[in-house]
């Protein structure tokens, strides 16, 4: 899809936004950026999530930014499609940094995990309900059926049978605490260092990109997070939330964490499995419990 000059002006103003505007560097696949000095464009590119990540963020996005989490305000969304053939959205610009492209010291960047922890609390807790009545919301799932993603990966030869074995030794240390009931929440489900804005001194400013919202587990909003920032955002969360994340949250966490890998490994053969990592996660599984 071309996208020149004219027609990125032409979403601007159709929207009353005036003023020069720039490119802005994209963190993902799912979207072309553009920005005034107080506005963000953002345009679905051609990857298959695009147009979907859109729509699930135009009803999650908003829901979240009235329970007061820090996320960008929506000024609005076009699905008219008569500029371009797909929707477009335009919000707040929030002036700050990529947590993922920062050089903050380890101490800042857990002071920043911390407040993503507290407001994944507040989602947790604060939305109840939200409206969609075109049916646009993701549905987060755990994937349970471990056994299958290991044999396809020994199958492919990425994964050879020692660690195909530790990795089903793991699982079978934590099936037993996933099969427990766990009330569901209101997710943003795509928590990582690219998706967290934050401040050169380490304050965080926003959670962004909620194509992948939905109700489940909450602990699934742990699963891309960085090992060593898990902790920290676990601390944030507990100081206004200690129970909303159910029984055994470490286990579970550390469940997704292990499933996410093998995905990672299906789809990027050139990762490797921390497998000393998970098991880290498992101990305090099981600790929790006692």
């Amino acid at each position: 899809m071309k996208l020149d000059q004219e027609l990125i002006d032409a979403m601007f103003a159709k929207h009353g936004v005036p003023g020069p505007w720039e490119i802005l560097p994209t963190t993902g696949m799912a979207n072309h950026i553009f920005a005034t000095r107080d506005v963000v464009l953002r345009v679905p590119t051609d990857h298959p999530d695009g147009v979907v990540d859109a729509r699930t963020e135009s009803v999650a996005a908003p829901v979240a930014h009235a329970a007061g989490i820090l996320t960008l305000r929506l000024i609005a969304f076009d699905d008219d499609q008569t500029l371009v053939k797909r929707p477009f959205s335009l919000w707040e610009r929030v002036h700050g940094e990529t947590l993922g492209f920062t050089s903050l010291s380890s101490g800042l960047t857990a002071n920043v995990w911390r407040g993503v922890g507290r407001e994944l609390a507040r989602l947790h807790l604060r939305v109840r309900e939200c409206a969609d009545p075109e049916g646009y919301l993701d549905n987060p799932e755990r994937y349970q059926d471990v056994d299958a993603i290991v044999k396809r990966l020994v199958d492919a030869k990425k994964l050879n049978i020692a660690t195909a074995a530790r990795v089903e030794r793991l699982a079978d240390a934590l099936r037993p605490q996933i099969v427990k009931n766990t009330e569901m929440r209101f997710i943003h489900d795509d928590i990582h260092p690219m998706n967290i804005m934050c401040s050169a001194e380490g304050e965080l400013l926003a959670i962004i990109d909620w194509g992948d919202a939905g109700w489940g587990d909450p602990t699934l909003d742990f699963t891309a997070i960085p090992f060593d920032a898990i902790c920290p955002t676990l601390e944030g969360y507990e100081s206004e939330a200690r129970d909303a994340l159910g029984i055994c949250p470490e286990a579970r966490i550390a469940w997704n964490k292990l499933i996410d890998a093998l995905d990672d490994l299906c789809e990027m053969p050139e990762r490797s499995l921390d497998l000393e990592g998970l098991q880290q996660f498992i101990r305090l599984g099981f600790d929790s419990t006692d």
